[in-house]
């Protein structure tokens, strides 16, 4: 049984009143600009989804800059809140200076429409009443700006026009520059129509009552999508990139660099070679193994052997941990600095795990993969706690560095592997006792964090391994706990990725090359840029779709695949004057006011080229076509 939303109009032409039922909902309160006439009106479109347009006419004499908005009130002092990609819950988790709170000095936050992965979404809850706003997506970009302002009792869900971002603009790393006004000047009988969205609704679990707004905002603006290439050419392109451009030997050391970047003159390979986060040396050398199943080309399979063969016998050490970047094996840099991490431990020992198999099938017997996977799970097991914490990073010796963060769970997928490889018990009950852990950081706090390693924040990597472990861990005890929080996982990884198109304007580096912000994901709440690495779960999307019969998560996989071919080069693209390698792509993409705003980044890094292979070997050519 349903509870109907309904409004009524507010004493004194004051606004409307929503309830749901008998019970107040919050108001919509009046514009308070005597120049203008306004008009509301609400249209329910599916249940608590309402339209909701107002009509600005401008009475004054004289022609005048304005300032318009569209203000709900939420009738409860919000438990938690959220603007997707922005702030969760006020972003108090981490050491970085992202944006805090709902003020900065005493001032409400303002943030751009295209800031935002649903535009200028807010969302709050309390006293067991949800409450989202959000705006319809301009065509171009003259926007508006979205804000929650603290009330007495209440929290105001508010949009803005013309654009602005206030007090402040976070527009890089722990930094700010001032703020951003835009200028609307209106002329005597001139109007202007706002269409905006409520979704209004009862909850019973605390912190998931936002998937009724992403699903709501989903609905209104998908579309069918298609990549820049098909399939087998990312292959070829993907193939090109790693040998031609990524490929080092340094020492003895053979594998692959992080990345290019520009050095005033040329793309100069980095000195830096990971097993696993932005280097991803492992999955590399899967794809190169799986490239000689698929072409035979010899070459392909020497440099994937070369890879793993390398690493295991030179980047083990005594307590089954491996080095995460060979860069310290070479002592190019020194030994105190050094951590191993869980995100490159969790990455190399999936990779092994399948390197093993792949390399069995190309006719090469190579057990040591699998023993040094097994080598980071049997030390995983010793430093869990009794509670299942795993932990963010250690010294060499197995000390902890860092035990916080959800990223520890990036240690969970391998030990259901080694469970499913060796029947030994003793990997699924870590692997269940971790997953339950990490799982209820999510739950309880309604964000995840710590999984970028280069911040130190809420995030969305850290969700990853959370969606990865809960499908595994379903695949082998048939459990649907594991399944229902993977499914949450994926709602959440979802408040990352853009609903929406932001069309920018020619002569922004974003224009130039056809960038289409839907479908992307972005990074943190310390670092605002959009980025692929949505490719990472794009597999496990998939089989959410096929295992809970959801068509909108195999639409949202194809969405982020899409997405993340814009800017592939194919040896002719030049950006900014450069011409860029055959098969590179930025990491970052500036979708609002940071860095370089509407801009592309220059750090063309080894990891977008290792997922699309990835995904690619694993889901094959066709599950990508539409």
């Amino acid at each position: 049984m349903t509870t109907e939303i309904s409004w009524k109009p507010l004493d004194n032409d004051n606004g409307y009143r929503f309830l749901l039922g008998e019970r107040t909902i919050g108001d919509v309160l009046a514009f308070e600009d005597e120049r203008f006439a306004v008009t509301d009106t609400f249209e329910p479109l599916r249940e608590g989804l309402v339209q909701w347009t107002r009509k600005f006419t401008y009475r004054g004499e004289s022609p005048a800059a304005c300032k318009l908005s569209m203000d709900f009130a939420a009738d409860y002092e919000p438990e938690y809140y959220m603007i997707p990609s922005v702030t969760y819950n006020g972003n108090s988790w981490g050491s970085g200076l992202e944006p805090k709170g709902l003020e900065r000095d005493g001032q409400p936050w303002v943030f751009a429409w295209h800031r935002t992965a649903v535009a200028g979404a807010t969302y709050s809850e309390g006293s067991g009443i949800a409450v989202a706003l959000f705006g319809e997506p301009p065509r171009d970009m003259q926007g508006f700006s979205c804000s929650l302002v603290p009330a007495a009792g209440r929290v105001i869900h508010r949009l803005i026009w013309p654009e602005a971002e206030m007090p402040a603009t976070y527009d890089g790393r722990d930094r700010y520059g001032g703020a951003y006004e835009a200028e609307r000047t209106f002329v005597s009988g001139e109007t202007f129509m706002a269409r905006a969205f409520l979704t209004l609704h009862a909850y019973t679990e605390p912190r998931t009552s936002w998937r009724m707004m992403l699903e709501e905002a989903w609905r209104l603006q998908q579309r069918p999508v298609r990549a820049r290439y098909e399939p087998e050419r990312i292959w070829e392109l993907g193939m090109a990139y790693a040998k031609n451009s990524l490929w080092a030997e340094d020492g003895d050391f053979r594998g692959f660099s992080l990345g290019r970047k520009w050095d005033g003159e040329k793309w100069r390979q980095a000195r830096n070679y990971a097993i696993g986060w932005c280097g991803q040396n492992a999955s590399l050398a899967n794809s190169m193994l799986a490239d000689y199943l698929n072409s035979g080309n010899e070459d392909s399979l020497r440099r994937g052997l070369a890879v793993l063969d390398g690493w295991t016998a030179g980047g083990r050490l005594p307590n089954g941990m491996i080095h995460c970047e060979y860069d310290y094996v070479l002592q190019f840099k020194p030994a105190e600095r050094e951590v191993q991490d869980a995100c490159n431990l969790g990455t190399a020992a999936l990779n092994l795990f399948e390197a093993e198999e792949l390399a069995r099938r190309c006719g090469v017997e190579r057990p040591i993969y699998r023993e040094t996977a097994l080598g980071i799970c049997d030390f995983v097991l010793s430093v869990q706690s009794p509670e299942g914490r795993i932990g963010k990073s250690w010294k060499n010796d197995g000390t902890p560095d860092d035990p916080e963060g959800t990223v520890g769970c990036f240690l969970v997928p391998p030990l259901v592997k080694a469970y499913e490889l060796t029947g030994n018990e003793a990997y699924l009950h870590g692997a269940e006792l971790g997953y339950r852990f990490y799982m209820r950081e999510l739950l309880d706090n309604g964000y995840t964090t710590a999984g970028a390693l280069d911040t130190y924040c809420v995030d969305k990597e850290s969700a990853i391994p959370l969606l990865k472990a809960g499908l595994a861990l379903f695949r082998v005890t048939g459990k649907k706990t594991y399944l229902e929080w993977a499914e949450h996982a994926a709602w959440y990884l979802a408040t990352w990725q853009w609903h929406h198109t932001v069309g920018y304007d020619a002569g922004t580096g974003l224009g130039d090359i056809g960038y289409d912000t839907f479908g992307g994901t972005a990074v943190s709440t310390q670092h605002h840029h959009i980025d692929p690495f949505a490719l990472s779960f794009v597999e496990e999307w998939l089989e959410l779709a096929a295992l809970i019969g959801n068509k909108m998560w195999r639409d949202r996989a194809l969405a982020a695949w899409a997405n993340a071919t814009i800017g592939i080069s194919d040896g002719s693209l030049a950006v900014k004057g450069k011409l860029r390698p055959e098969g590179s792509q930025s990491e970052g993409f500036f979708h609002t006011r940071w860095a370089e705003p509407f801009d592309v980044s220059e750090w063309l890094v080894a990891w977008p080229t290792a997922f699309r292979l990835e995904v690619l070997r694993r889901v094959g050519m066709g599950a990508l076509r539409e």
